[in-house]
């Protein structure tokens, strides 16, 4: 049987709005303003087939077909700014989402 998959623009706001909401305990308050200030004109989103290197942050295996890693971040002339990077399952039957934050300055 096959898996049921979310399209890749539904999870791909599914994995904004999580962002949206767990933004505010994992990113300092300059991050915040920063990207509550610009993201309107200079924010991206974007989806793409997994890194390689999750699999050091994750212990399950990473099938590309059945999840999607969301970029956000800030576009500015020289660079981007990330702030979160995503890995979010796309199966229906099986949920999972794993955030890697931009570290903190004082990291």
């Amino acid at each position: 049987m096959s898996a049921r998959l979310s399209s890749v623009e539904e999870i791909t706001h599914q994995a904004y709005d999580i962002f949206l909401q767990l933004a505010p305990e994992n990113l300092s308050d300059l991050d915040i303003q920063q990207f509550n200030e610009h993201h309107g004109e200079y924010g991206f989103i974007e989806d793409s087939e997994p890194d390689d290197d999750w699999q050091q942050f994750v212990s399950l295996e990473i099938e590309p077909e059945h999840f999607v890693q969301v970029v956000i971040g800030i576009e500015y002339e020289d660079g981007d700014e990330v702030f979160a990077r995503i890995l979010i399952s796309r199966d229906l039957d099986a949920p999972f989402c794993h955030v890697l934050w931009k570290p903190s300055e004082e990291q």
